[in-house]
């Protein structure tokens, strides 16, 4: 057990630990009592490295390094970690020689010097570690600020936090394909009815969370503003922090400015040759040359013709064809490509659209969490010729209008009864106990009615089955209206037909 030397309350232990240790920089050699030098960790994977009686840091291949302030008392070492905001106390044992507390123990490699104590401008984050850090999560963004220049990287870090959680709150919501809350939800409704709604409700919610859990729907984050992008260039330019510069390469990618982001990438690695960031910076680094207004984003107003090719990202080739499909090769898969707030947007059946940036030179950045640093440049070929505009396909919601969801049979019921919510789940029951054959009538159903998720179902049940009249049913619905512009006739225009065959249940 460590001696009561607690941090919690943690503002008087800290408080008295800063002030000996603050005292001790205008004392005789003989009367300081840090023990300064480097620490191996007891794994082998990181150093704690003591400079002087009041800094130090811990470093290792696998981490970004963390810069610390400390203080000692008899023989608790109180730590505040300048680059994670935690406060935490150790203990020196076995004369000095070995550090112990944490999920590590820390043991002398070579002892050394105590360097002086740095000078900390009165009132700064330094001198007042403990208040510092227990107000960072409160702190408002100007105060944020000041301590990101004064050197603190966990104030950078709950800055950038800061500025993204509020784009992300702000952004409006994605429309379309999302369930339109039904009367019975709504309290000043004459037709609510709470147990309906709920039981409505729990049917997606549950599908929801378990595609949240699965990663499957990884949104992308939301621009930060041109103000806060450029206050935080200007920080990582001035503090040039591995975690901090990392997250700013980030914010710039997403929002346009490549060139700001590979020099934010640069920074980052330059901290650690084993960084995430040099990854993606030795792969950028030829882009640097280009300069700023080539690789400057511009609005898609029409979406890309021929093949391009990136070096990472989840799909590194593209060839973009007639009406918005897109051909993915040696994958034997074809996608469909739309306009959306000036970029380009690629719908995939499971999980968030791949999203890519236009650039001045033609080329194309990826933006979405699967493509992020991944450019893609046009490749030329005579084939390439104009490509057809792409379609606008009619597609539904999926309507929360079964409140008999959650009864015996109430899903069937529904179903017979045109409504949608009960299609789905009867179809999916039927499917999860492995009777394709009796899920497919409430999937045709689902799709007919123009909701995309009975139509991929569709194709589902075929790779169970292998039955010709699928493939059949879902052109058929694609006729239907004459213009080509049914969802079925998207999901139809996109399905490997022939591999899903292949795949099909023996």
């Amino acid at each position: 057990m460590f001696p009561a030397v607690s941090l919690r309350p943690r503002a008087a232990g800290w408080r008295a630990l800063l002030l000996l240790a603050l005292a001790s920089a205008s004392l005789p050699a003989a009367a300081q009592s840090m023990a300064c030098g480097t620490y191996t960790q007891d794994d082998g994977h990181a150093t704690l490295t003591i400079v002087s009686e009041a800094h130090g840091f811990i470093a290792g291949p696998y981490q970004a390094t963390e810069q610390l302030r400390l203080a000692r008392q008899d023989n608790i070492l109180a730590m505040g970690n300048l680059s994670t905001g935690a406060l935490e106390n150790r203990e020196f044992s076995d004369d000095d020689r070995t550090i112990t507390g944490g999920y590590h123990d820390f043991h002398l490699e070579r002892a050394a010097a105590c360097k002086p104590v740095p000078d900390m401008v009165e009132g700064s984050c330094k001198a007042n570690t403990s208040d510092c850090l227990e107000a960072l999560p409160r702190a408002e963004p100007a105060q944020l600020h000041a301590w990101c220049s004064e050197g603190i990287e966990v104030a950078c870090n709950t800055l950038y936090d800061h500025y993204q959680m509020e784009a992300d709150r702000e952004r409006p919501q994605l429309t379309g394909t999302e369930p339109v809350m039904p009367d019975m939800c709504r309290e000043e409704s004459p037709a609510y009815e709470a147990d309906s709604c709920m039981a409505m409700v729990k049917v997606m919610a549950g599908e929801l969370i378990g595609r949240s859990i699965m990663g499957l729907d990884k949104s992308r984050r939301a621009p930060l503003t041109a103000a806060q992008l450029d206050e935080l260039t200007a920080l990582c330019r001035q503090q040039q922090g591995e975690t901090f510069c990392d997250k700013v390469a980030d914010a710039l990618w997403t929002g346009g400015r490549l060139q700001p982001s590979l020099d934010a990438l640069q920074r980052s690695c330059a901290q650690r040759a084993e960084a995430y960031a040099c990854t993606p910076a030795k792969a950028l680094a030829p882009l640097s040359g280009l300069g700023a207004a080539s690789l400057a984003a511009v609005p898609a107003s029409a979406l890309p013709c021929g093949r391009y090719e990136a070096t990472s990202g989840l799909l590194s080739e593209l060839r973009f064809v007639d009406t918005g499909l897109v051909e993915v090769p040696g994958l034997d898969t074809r996608l469909r490509a739309r306009l959306q707030d000036g970029q380009i947007h690629i719908r995939r059946d499971v999980g968030s659209d791949f999203v890519l940036q236009p650039l001045a030179n033609g080329n194309l950045a990826g933006i979405d969490r699967d493509h992020r640093y991944a450019y893609f440049v046009r490749k030329p070929a005579a084939a390439d010729g104009s490509c057809t505009p792409p379609l606008a396909f009619v597609e539904i919601p999926m309507p929360l209008d079964c409140p008999t969801v959650g009864r015996r049979n109430g899903a069937e019921a529904c179903c017979s009864d045109g409504k949608l919510l009960g299609c789905k789940v009867a179809g999916e029951a039927r499917y999860k106990a492995e009777k394709w054959a009796a899920s497919l009538p409430y999937f045709e159903t689902l799709c007919s009615a123009g909701v995309r998720e009975g139509c991929l179902a569709m194709a589902e049940v075929y790779a169970k089955t292998a039955d010709p009249k699928i493939p059949q049913a879902m052109a058929a619905l694609c006729a239907k209206d004459g213009k080509g512009t049914h969802v079925a006739c998207d999901v139809d225009a996109t399905r490997n037909w022939p591999a899903l065959k292949a795949a099909a249940t023996p």
